[in-house]
């Protein structure tokens, strides 16, 4: 059946800089719909942030904070069968010091899934909307998607879906390496949808089930009309990257290897920001004394795609201890950029040794200067069929509009 309203559940879209990456789904998505409910955790709405917002679409924000408190009030739901069974789940997945961790894991989301539940379903009732032509989509397996399932088990007529990426889809990247109530949220949801074929295997690892029914991988996608620079217009050597400035990032391993290139008029970029920024101005002034660098902040997307069009970026680096495919590699591929790559969460399916270079997810900086040596010593002509091939990987794989127009005719015409 189709539906006419989408309620989108996310963190930060659009009132902040963060998941910057809705934008592209939703110029696809929206329009597909009469209406766009988008229900945010962020109550900060930014200025200048240049984010695209669908014309059909109202926003709304909650407060996790507000979620967390009073969470007394649903100690008697710990003795539900949904709760009882996480727990025994809990207690076989994992060494007895994290059974108290894990237990106040399940209870927090248990807390914060029941007062969403609440709060979506008094939006719906306020702005008059029939649930049962909705599309309630959680952009993460999270809180929400698990507030969704909890009302899908109340009404399995409703239409249900949620994404999984990275850390909500990757139990090792957690301490304790726990993911609360998958089990639950899979089951009772009407779909869920990995961004790559690692996380559907993860989750069928973790949960030590096949789902083949239940998850599919559905890939994002980037938009790009800009033609990629397949020659190069100057003698320097730049390399760029594009992260949040955190520790799993590794954005200081980056500076460790540029310092080891024997290269001459070796220049760096690098997008993004956070807590490490003033650490990491610090070291790349100790370590990169003949290196011309420069740390751009937070940059409206198009605007690093427009720096990808205008200036020969010889390659893109990715050292991240963890990801799930990283949507600043397809925007790389997506200007011709060869990728070198840590051989983690997805990226493997992102980057191969046709359109770049990948690295053990353990690696010594010596063999990524090796790679970079590698690719620094080809002809011309090899340079540019890395270039080439790196393109239309993008073009074949994650082109946001192709991606996107799959995935939004399997949550609307099942």
């Amino acid at each position: 059946m189709s539906r006419k309203t989408l309620i989108l559940l996310c963190d930060s879209y659009p009132l902040s800089a963060g998941e910057f990456f809705i934008d592209d789904e939703m110029r696809v998505i929206a329009p597909k719909f009469d209406k766009v409910l988008i229900y945010t955790a962020s109550a900060y709405a930014g200025k200048n942030l240049n984010r695209f917002v669908p014309d059909n679409a109202e926003v709304f924000s909650f407060s996790r904070q507000k979620f967390e408190a009073g969470n007394l009030k649903s100690i008697f739901r710990i003795f539900t069968p949904m709760f009882i069974a996480e727990f025994f789940f809990a207690l076989k997945k994992l060494p007895l010091k994290y059974w108290l961790s894990a237990f106040k894991i399940m209870y927090v989301d248990m807390h914060r899934a029941t007062n969403l539940k609440k709060e979506l379903m008094a939006l719906c009732k306020a702005k008059n909307i029939d649930m049962a032509d909705c599309v309630f989509y959680s952009y993460w397996h999270d809180y929400k998607a698990l507030a969704l399932a909890m009302m899908r088990r109340e009404n399995g007529n409703l239409k249900c879906v949620a994404r999984a990426h990275g850390w909500d889809n990757f139990a090792d990247r957690h301490e304790p390496q726990y993911l609360p109530f998958k089990g639950f949220i899979i089951k009772k949801m009407s779909q869920t949808y990995t961004i790559s074929q690692k996380g559907k295997e993860a989750f069928e690892e973790y949960l030590n089930i096949k789902i083949d029914s239940k998850v599919t991988v559905s890939r994002l996608g980037k938009f790009n009309r800009r033609l990629p620079l397949f020659e190069t217009c100057d003698n320097r050597f730049l390399i760029c990257s594009c992260s949040n400035l955190i520790p799993l990032k590794r954005v200081d391993r980056i500076i460790e290897v540029l310092s080891l290139l024997n290269v001459e008029n070796l220049h760096w970029v690098h997008f993004g920001d956070g807590p490490l920024r003033e650490y990491l101005l610090q070291y790349a002034q100790k370590m990169l004394p003949n290196v011309q660098y420069e740390f751009k902040g937070i940059v409206p997307n198009n605007k690093i795609l427009d720096f990808y069009a205008e200036n020969y970026v010889d390659l893109f680096i990715n050292l991240s201890s963890s990801e799930g495919i990283p949507v600043s590699i397809m925007e790389a591929l997506s200007a011709g950029i060869p990728v070198v790559a840590t051989d983690v969460g997805g990226t493997a399916e992102a980057v191969n040794n046709e359109n770049g270079y990948l690295i053990p997810a353990e690696f010594n900086n010596a063999d990524v200067v090796k790679e970079i040596e590698a690719y620094l010593s080809l002809s011309d002509e090899e340079k540019l069929s890395y270039r080439r091939r790196a393109y239309e990987f993008w073009r074949e794989n994650y082109e946001a509009e192709k991606n996107y127009e799959v995935f939004c005719r399997t949550i609307i015409d099942s």
